[in-house]
């Protein structure tokens, strides 16, 4: 006989009931007592679970990021590409809660790295951080490519120490945290393919709401 049934004729009695259905007999107060607690518990777990993800969906609502559209060729001078940093401020100048970037990673040639260090706007760690307009530039004279490698995006609370880590993507993305009312100041970092090289995180940025932050990065460095 089960935990369940009546004591008195073996009947299954129904959870939270007051007296068996079949013969009458009432159940045990601490038995009721016991069935109450067991759903409460299931509904408080069912309630958390519903919570965390919905804290987990507002902060990373597109783990994979958005896709810049790249028509490159042979006669393009990256327009796409000026578009697309124009796009992500005006979307994020309407969107103050939230934290966007614009990743654009490039690769260079190894004769010119001191040459993009010294012009260098930021510590990212594993990359050279640069301005949009040296990035042009670069690109459209040939200095500058888009990598194709796969690389890992990043960031940092660095109140909280929580770090958003986005899925392996390649070309031009855009991440963006949707509720990032919490974060005042943040790092970025990325990950290559390459696991001889140390995983760094970049200097401080403050975060200034309604910016998007363009990651013009080299990441071979």
């Amino acid at each position: 006989m089960s935990s369940n049934d009546c004591s008195h004729c073996g009947e299954p009695i129904p959870k939270g009931a007051r007296a068996c259905s079949y013969c009458g007999a009432p159940v045990p107060v601490q038995r009721r007592s016991a069935f109450i607690l067991v759903a409460a518990l299931v509904a408080l777990g069912l309630v958390a679970v519903a919570v965390a993800a919905l804290l987990f969906s507002g902060r990373v609502p597109n783990q994979e990021g958005t896709v810049v559209d790249q028509r490159a060729g042979e006669s393009d001078d990256f327009g796409w590409l000026e578009t697309a940093l124009k796009q992500c401020d005006e979307q994020a100048a309407k969107d103050r809660k939230g934290l966007h970037y614009l990743v654009v990673p490039l690769v260079d040639e190894p004769r010119d790295e001191p040459g993009w260090r010294r012009i260098s706007i930021n510590d990212i760690g594993n990359a050279i951080l640069i301005n949009s307009e040296d990035m042009l530039a670069g690109l459209r004279r040939k200095a500058l490519r888009i990598s194709t490698d796969e690389y890992v995006f990043s960031a940092r609370n660095e109140l909280t120490r929580d770090v958003l880590t986005w899925k392996p993507s390649t070309g031009v993305r855009k991440f963006v945290i949707n509720d990032a009312t919490g974060i005042e100041q943040f790092k970025i970092q990325f990950q290559s393919n390459d696991a001889s090289r140390a995983i760094k995180w970049g200097a401080t940025f403050t975060r200034q709401e309604g910016n998007c932050y363009w990651v013009n990065a080299i990441l071979r460095h």
